[in-house]
């Protein structure tokens, strides 16, 4: 956690300016971006009549993606560290909401039925 953390004061102290710029825009997206995943996953799962217990699984398959890789490829390939702001981050959004729907749920075990 110390690293992530590290590297994402890294990639915000280059990309300060377009941090001040556009942040409050890249935070909606990424929070959108986040939510939407779990919810398309999710409910899809449904649709194709999974049990709860795969909805589950496909909600976090979908809407948790690699942000580390991305950050990693927006600096190492792009050199950019405007480029690794928004997966950086969509990164700590995913990791904050994916421990809490993983708490939510923790509290409603799934039920067997479909």
């Amino acid at each position: 956690m110390a690293a992530i953390c590290f590297i994402l004061a890294i990639i915000a102290a280059g990309a300060r300016e377009e941090l001040l710029r556009s942040g409050a825009l890249l935070l909606a997206a990424a929070l959108l971006h986040n939510t939407a995943g779990y919810g398309l996953g999710y409910f899809a799962a449904r649709m194709c009549r999974l049990r709860e217990i795969d909805c589950r699984t496909v909600a976090f398959e979908v809407g948790m993606q690699n942000g580390g890789t991305a950050v990693g490829l927006a600096a190492t390939v792009l050199r950019s560290p405007a480029a690794a702001l928004a997966p950086a981050i969509f990164g700590t959004f995913m990791n904050v909401t994916g421990s809490a729907l993983a708490s939510w749920w923790r509290d409603r075990p799934p039920s067997t039925q479909l």
